[in-house]
């Protein structure tokens, strides 16, 4: 294995995990390590992403070795800072703890992760058997790193007509030349490790996805209160989904990183709205904005999340009052015509009764599609989703109580709610329909927000088998204490 390539995965801890354990509060809960590694990997790839936007445009083979002095800078001057406040640190006071007790609890965490790990390397190694094989993925996704590597240098993709207008320019076209260009740099980075074009190897990065997406939630799911059989049950359920497996196996899509992207804001997010720690939701705004550079479908999902994010932040009575003040200017908007909406990554959208005009995509016509049939396939009995649907429900319907008391539940309920309900537009009033007949792009949909789907269960099972429930509401968070009240 090439040095370089063993760098380019190893060098994203070392730039993004020393930022998430500075996010965290001075007092140290379980799993802060490991939420700090799988989040911070995600994270560094991120800004490594970026970073070769800026330093590599010129020299695209040798992307890694450009950058990495600086991005080992930057990493080792947030370790030191996480160190440094790692010090200072109080770790939660005995008996605070959440761990599992009894022999069968503990064999049950140890074969859970067995599970996990062999699944993984199993998905691993079925990545790396072939080059880039999904249709989506090597015609849309693979398309630029492909030819920036191979040509040596960055060279823009513009649209047809631009192209056809000036032929003898240093540019490109695709049909999807607008499409967004952070996961092309990503490969870039690992083809770059790679010595060149690896097809293989850079898909292996799909598998770390989401390794590092199950090592993040393990880590926040013991922050919030789990035990780590539960939080372990848990990313096992998560990781053996098949539609997900699929997409790590079948590596090249984009959709798999738009869920784990979204995952971690709901994950930071979450973590802030029980512990009222600021770094926590500068972490969940960062993740947040990285979704529009991803697809282009990313900037509805910012848009869902900044909303519900908004609606976090304002005073309890101000909520119902805004939120009835947001339904009447929309209806209002509607019977006049309709109104814009900026979106970032996606221009003005254009929003009337019978249509949905979006720049950078093109026109919707709004008209009721009867493909509950289909989705309901989808969902129940197609093997995409094992029993997840199934489970769901039922796990509202026995944690109802916590729903109603819990802060936090209600909020990730909010959101959930509503990216289903965008869902919903998308597939029974627009042309999108076509894709819950032939069950196509509507389970990859889905599977944005599975990851979302996760966290509400998990907050809505935080208190289940221990004997103490925190809540930084009724604690003064402020204070930087957490006080325990009555067992549930």
């Amino acid at each position: 294995m090439r040095v370089d390539y063993l760098l380019s995965w190893l060098l994203p801890v070392l730039v993004g995990g020393g930022f998430c354990w500075l996010a965290s509060a001075r007092q140290r809960r379980g799993g802060e390590l490991a939420a700090s590694i799988g989040m911070g990997w995600i994270g560094g790839l991120f800004i490594a992403a970026f970073a070769l936007q800026r330093l590599a445009l010129a020299d695209t083979v040798h992307a890694l070795a450009s950058t990495w002095p600086w991005l080992a800078i930057l990493g080792t001057l947030g370790w030191a800072a996480a160190l440094w406040r790692g010090v200072r640190a109080r770790p939660l006071p005995a008996g605070r703890h959440f761990a599992d007790r009894g022999a069968g609890a503990r064999l049950s965490w140890w074969l859970l992760l067995a599970l996990i790990l062999a699944r993984l390397l199993l998905l691993a190694e079925e990545a790396s058997l072939r080059p880039v094989f999904p249709w989506d993925a090597w015609s849309a996704w693979a398309v630029k790193p492909k030819t920036w590597m191979l040509l040596g240098h960055f060279e823009p993709y513009v649209s047809i007509s631009r192209w056809l207008a000036n032929p003898v320019a240093a540019t490109r076209s695709v049909a999807i030349w607008n499409y967004p260009e952070l996961l092309a740099w990503l490969q870039v980075w690992f083809a770059s490790g790679a010595g060149g074009w690896n097809e293989p190897l850079v898909n292996l990065a799909w598998c770390g996805a989401l390794a590092a997406f199950a090592l993040a939630a393990y880590g926040y799911w013991r922050s919030f209160g789990l035990q780590p059989s539960l939080a372990m049950t848990l990313v096992y359920l998560l990781v053996s989904l098949p539609l997900i497996d699929a997409h790590v196996a079948l590596a090249g899509y984009a959709d798999l990183w738009v869920a784990v992207t979204l995952g971690l804001a709901a994950l930071a997010w979450t973590r802030w709205m029980l512990y009222r720690e600021r770094g926590q939701w500068l972490l969940a705004v960062a993740f947040a904005l990285c979704l529009p550079a991803i697809k282009l479908e990313g900037a509805i999902w910012l848009l869902a999340f900044s909303a519900v994010v908004a609606l976090d932040l304002l005073p309890s009575p101000w909520r119902r009052m805004m939120l009835a003040v947001a339904v009447a200017a929309v209806a209002v908007g509607l019977l006049f015509g309709g109104f814009v909406l900026p979106l970032l990554g996606l221009g003005w959208v254009h929003i009337a009764w019978d249509s949905v005009s979006i720049p950078l995509i093109g026109r919707f016509d709004l008209a009721w599609h009867p493909v509950g049939g289909a989705m309901l396939a989808s969902l129940f009995t197609l093997p995409n989703w094992h029993l997840l649907w199934y489970l769901l429900p039922l796990l509202i319907a026995l944690r109802w109580r916590v729903l109603l008391r819990d802060h936090a539940a209600r909020m990730l309920c909010l959101l959930v709610l509503l990216q289903l309900a965008l869902l919903f537009v998308l597939f029974f009033f627009t042309d999108a329909a076509a894709w819950a007949n032939d069950f196509t792009s509507a389970n990859r949909l889905i599977l944005q927000i599975v990851p979302c789907v996760f966290v509400f269960a998990s907050v809505l099972l935080r208190e289940a088998g221990t004997a103490r429930r925190f809540s930084a509401r009724s604690s003064g968070r402020s204070r930087g204490l957490l006080r325990p009240i009555s067992p549930a």
